[in-house]
């Protein structure tokens, strides 16, 4: 409201003073019953009050036109009576929204000449008004401002509630249908979600695995460690309701549900471990009860470390095979020569990370004439499918390395043939057998040497026309100096050759007959040592010149060593 008729009459105020006791509370119950705003406030219905809020609800005026017209028709009879309210209400609404009081008592005289038994009463009780203290007139348009916000407010949430009302008595049937429809959703919804979360809990789904889950069949391969594969860890997938059981043969009667879980097993062993994937079921019997058996739906396989060295070295064959397939251009045959060898392992190397490992070994192999010593460097691969490792390829890791310490020592020979070039043999070796000391072996750039004395008889001494166990001519010789060495490669035989130094050996010669036109040629040795066959022969071959006729006698011997 505005200050322009609150402060209209100030003459009034002494006057007003001077009027009695009994005055004053006639008077208050004049303004009470008279005040414009207050009675019609006091007189105005939910519809007056929707004028009022209709400004600052437009949506309202929607609902309640469509209301008000079809209450019109059941209405007729108060129709006049609602008309003849109108246009107080607008004023009334008028005011109360532009908060100009003149307007009010310009309605309120008209009302003064059509109710004269009150003109009187309402032009003093207005006067009285008027002149009343301008600080309480503020407080009570205060409070009346506040009185109009709350009642609009009130009527406006009626009116709302009227408004559903009079949708759902006018569509009964679609509001019924649309209730049943929304209460049927929700239920399904409902039901959804608790028949979803109706599962096994994870504790029991674990407790179930660890009963019921199997160690997956894995068996070891020709370069794995024998061992066990134990459970050391479950982790639950999920857990989902099923229509069946898991299985036929597993269906339960008076089942309420049935449901799977899909599990994650892990198992552990020294170099491997093993995922498994498993599949459980449970029916709903009373609570969640296991049925059936485990489905593996996949196993895998990781190493946590390489090969076992020791199966390895168990499996060396296979190990010289592959190593002979890719090198066979190799001087000796490994899967042969190394047959019966000694195998450590040097060194060995495990990637993670690529699932390989490669193991270096020393093979020592006792032959007949020493050792034989090799290196090789043997690369596997990790299945993952099987869990088992796989050989890859075998290489050599450096040269081979021979030791023929065992050639030192005395060989003593026994006397198997005597061939001459032309003529007839002589036998004198027979009695004096050959005798090789082998004092060192050294073998240097694939070529081998032996250092030795020579002890035997040389036939220094012409064709011969028949046989001899003895003919003149024949040298028996003792401590002769020779160097002996290899010629061609070094493999199962070894095959050794020298000149015999008769320079400061010792001497025994039978008298020739004709020394002065004879010519005598230092003899030569050859050795062969055959160390698949474990046998030593030698030959030694004496070459005479008499008369410008060469003949030569070889003389063949097998060695023993003692």
């Amino acid at each position: 409201m505005t200050s322009k008729n609150k402060t209209s009459q100030p003459d009034n105020l002494s006057a007003a003073e001077d009027t009695s006791s009994d005055e004053k509370s006639l008077d208050a119950q004049a303004i009470e019953a008279t005040d414009p705003i207050a009675a019609d406030m006091a007189a105005a219905n939910e519809d007056y009050i929707m004028e009022i809020v209709s400004p600052i609800f437009p949506a309202l005026d929607e609902d309640d036109k469509e209301g008000d017209d079809n209450s019109t028709s059941d209405e007729g009879s108060s129709e006049n009576d609602a008309d003849s309210t109108t246009d107080l209400e607008k004023i009334v609404n008028d005011a109360a929204l532009t908060q100009d009081l003149s307007a009010v008592e310009a309605r309120l005289k008209e009302l003064e000449e059509s109710t004269k038994e009150h003109s009187e009463i309402k032009a003093a009780e207005t006067s009285f008004k008027s002149s009343a203290d301008a600080s309480n007139e503020a407080s009570a348009d205060d409070a009346t401002s506040i009185k109009d916000v709350a009642d609009t407010f009130s009527s406006y949430l009626r009116s709302r509630r009227r408004a559903l009302f009079r949708f759902v008595r006018r569509y009964s049937l679609l509001s019924g249908i649309l209730a049943l429809l929304s209460l049927a959703i929700l239920s399904a919804i409902i039901v959804f979600f608790i028949r979803v979360s109706n599962v096994p809990s994870t504790d029991t789904v674990i407790a179930d695995a660890r009963t019921r889950a199997e160690a997956p069949a894995w068996t070891p391969g020709k370069y794995d460690a024998d061992e066990s594969l134990l459970l050391t860890g479950i982790e639950v997938i999920s857990r989902t309701r099923s229509t069946t059981a898991i299985s036929s043969d597993a269906a339960q009667f008076g089942a309420t549900g049935y449901a799977n879980s899909v599990v994650r097993l892990t198992y552990t062993g020294n170099a491997i471990a093993a995922t498994k994937i498993s599949k459980l079921g449970y029916a709903n019997t009373q609570g969640w009860n296991a049925i059936g058996n485990e489905e593996s739906q996949s196993v895998t396989y990781q190493a946590t470390s390489g090969v076992s060295t020791t199966k390895v070295l168990d499996a060396i064959g296979d190990v010289l095979s592959k190593l002979d397939e890719h090198n066979p251009n190799e001087a000796v045959t490994y899967s042969s020569q190394f047959s019966g060898a000694t195998f450590t392992v040097l060194d060995a190397s495990f990637d993670r990370s690529q699932q390989t490992c490669w193991v270096k070994m020393s093979g020592v192999s006792t032959t007949f004439y020493g050792s034989l010593t090799c290196e090789i460097t043997a690369s596997f691969t990790f299945d993952a499918s099987t869990g088992t490792w796989t050989l890859d390829s075998v290489s050599p890791s450096a040269g081979l390395k021979y030791d023929y310490s065992g050639l030192v020592g005395t060989w003593k020979g026994t006397f198997i043939s005597c061939e001459a070039s032309s003529g007839s043999s002589c036998y004198a070796g027979r009695t004096n057998p050959l005798t090789l000391a082998i004092t060192s072996a050294s073998f240097s750039r694939d070529q081998l040497t032996l250092t030795a004395t020579v002890e035997g008889v040389m036939h220094n001494h012409g064709a011969l026309n028949t046989s001899y166990r003895w003919y003149p001519g024949d040298t028996e010789f003792k401590n002769a100096s020779t160097s002996l060495v290899t010629s061609g490669t070094i493999g199962e035989e070894i095959q050794v050759s020298g000149t015999i130094d008769l320079t400061n050996a010792s001497l025994n010669t039978n008298s020739a007959s004709n020394t002065t036109h004879a010519t005598a040629q230092k003899p030569q040795l050859k050795v062969t040592f055959d160390s698949a066959n474990s046998s030593v022969m030698a030959q030694l071959i004496s070459t005479h010149t008499e008369n410008g006729q060469t003949v030569t006698f070889t003389d063949t011997y097998q060695l023993t060593k003692e």
